[in-house]
């Protein structure tokens, strides 16, 4: 069940980099490779790239991006009341998502959606999906996409006004000399177990034992349950019965009410973010909610909750923090641009006709039969499906686009083994290339709304040539794997 351990990679994933958010390991990290770098803006610029890239290849780069924002937003007050504030925003604008997309395709990890391209892979038995696991994917993507940051670097460092540098000059000892070693072990240790298990499945491809279930799978499983164990329930000073059951009470209660507050946080951002007057109802909500939580809990431990965002100190995470630190208005502003785009492409569509689809749809459907009919000459149909997909998801947004190609490639008459796995990774992979919108992936989104007066003019244009660059990249690459099948 590779889809299964893909799941349980992308979740412990998830869980590693909360837990090391909460002991501020990202923070310490950026700032220690932030100090020794070059004290110029190239260098700080190629720091914040690396940084961004290397942290992508193991944590999905959404929760990456999430995690450097404010590390970039106070390396950018090194640079004071600068003239070129909006260019300086852009290039570090650049410099994250360059990094972190370009992280998302060199892991299964990097990107949720590698694990959905992966898992319609297995559903759809394509030849050779069996094959494509976390250990396979870091193996061939990581070389690949490193070409793709120098690249990055490139392109950031060539366009860097001369004039703008830090008026406050970093220091190793102003920003952080030392490594979090502790946090990196544990960090270590962890992907080493991942890394040790995907090769494991890779290698001997063990078969089945229990609910179609084989040994790695129990294996993964297992694992699962234990970092859940550690992360939510297991005491971290007094280890006691009842603080487990605190735990888990905690843990259980707040999973019950996550429909609430997804329903509370939904309603603030309308009102604060999109000025839609609501009359305060999420506050309504936030009040009962906590009521309720305190109903259930004060009886058992004879004390109440304060506020829905209490810490439980008692644990490593507290399962309430992460589901109130989602970024919901990023994912209100992602729901609004799919329904849009559900909506353009209905156009023209008739419902009492199932079968036949708006002639948007259709028009898209056809462009991508015609690209999958150069079949028989890889060059031409890997060049024309890479530019294709970078250039619309700049418009639809990665995960629409995986939706509209993907039906045409279940439709194509393979000429070779291996065919239609290698254009749904080349559409995956390129989906997450889209360099120039603010809207084109996840990533872009996040770090666009969480950086300010960004030059619109200097972001296009570093984006568009990061666009050609990746496409040309992709399709070489995935010629040259294409050679060794």
């Amino acid at each position: 069940m590779s889809w299964l351990q893909n799941i349980i990679i992308l979740t412990i994933g998830f869980l590693l980099s909360q837990i090391l958010i909460a002991a501020r390991t990202h923070v310490k990290l950026a700032t220690y490779f932030l100090g020794h770098s070059r004290t110029t803006t190239g260098g700080l610029l190629t720091a914040t790239l690396f940084l961004s890239y290397s942290l992508s290849i193991f944590f999905s780069n959404t929760v990456v991006v999430l995690a450097l924002l404010p590390v970039v937003r106070k390396l950018m007050a090194i640079f004071g009341n600068v003239k070129n504030h909006k260019t300086l925003a852009a290039l570090f604008y650049c410099a994250l998502i360059f990094g972190a997309n370009t992280g998302g395709m060199a892991s299964l990890t990097g990107s949720p959606l590698n694990v959905a391209a992966v898992s319609f892979a297995n559903f759809q038995a394509f030849p050779g999906a069996e094959h494509i696991t976390f250990f396979t994917w870091i193996m061939v993507g990581v070389p690949a996409s490193f070409t793709l940051v120098l690249a990055g670097r490139w392109l950031l460092l060539a366009h860097t006004p001369s004039n703008l540098e830090p008026s406050v000059l970093p220091t190793p000892h102003r920003m952080g000399s030392l490594l979090p070693k502790k946090p990196l072990i544990f960090f270590v240790g962890n992907i080493t177990v991942i890394f040790l298990l995907s090769a494991a499945q890779f290698l001997f491809s063990p078969d089945p034992l229990v609910a179609g279930m084989n040994i790695i799978d129990l294996l993964f499983t297992g694992y699962l349950g234990t970092i859940l164990f550690f992360a939510f329930i297991f005491p971290r000073k007094a280890r006691t019965p009842r603080n487990v059951l605190k735990n888990l009470t905690f843990l259980l209660l707040f999973l019950a009410a996550f429909p609430l507050i997804f329903v509370s946080k939904t309603l603030e951002q309308l009102e604060k973010r999109v000025k839609v007057p609501l009359g305060n109802a999420y506050t309504m909500l936030d009040t009962f909610l906590l009521r309720m939580l305190n109903f259930f809990w004060k009886p058992l431990f004879g004390e109440s909750f304060g506020s829905l965002s209490i810490h439980n100190f008692n644990s490593v995470l507290s399962i309430n923090r992460i589901m109130l630190e989602i970024p919901w208005f990023g994912i209100l502003l992602m729901t609004f641009t799919a329904l849009l785009l559900l909506l353009v492409i209905s156009v023209g569509d008739n419902p009492s006709t199932q079968n036949i689809d708006g002639w948007l749809f259709t028009v898209l459907k056809k462009y991508s039969a015609w690209a999958t009919s150069f079949s028989n000459n890889p060059a031409i149909l890997y060049a024309v499906t890479a530019l294709s997909t970078i250039f619309a998801t700049e418009i639809l947004n990665n995960t629409t686009v995986l939706l509209v190609v993907t039906p045409a490639i279940v439709a194509m008459q393979p000429l070779f083994h291996s065919e239609q796995l290698l254009l749904l990774l080349l559409v995956t992979v390129a989906a997450s290339g889209a360099f120039m919108s603010p809207i084109a992936t996840p990533v872009n989104a996040l770090a666009f709304g969480g950086l300010e007066n960004v030059s619109i003019k200097t972001l296009l244009l570093l984006g568009f040539l990061m666009n050609l660059i990746a496409a040309f990249l992709i399709t070489i690459n995935f010629l040259i794997l294409l050679y060794f099948l």
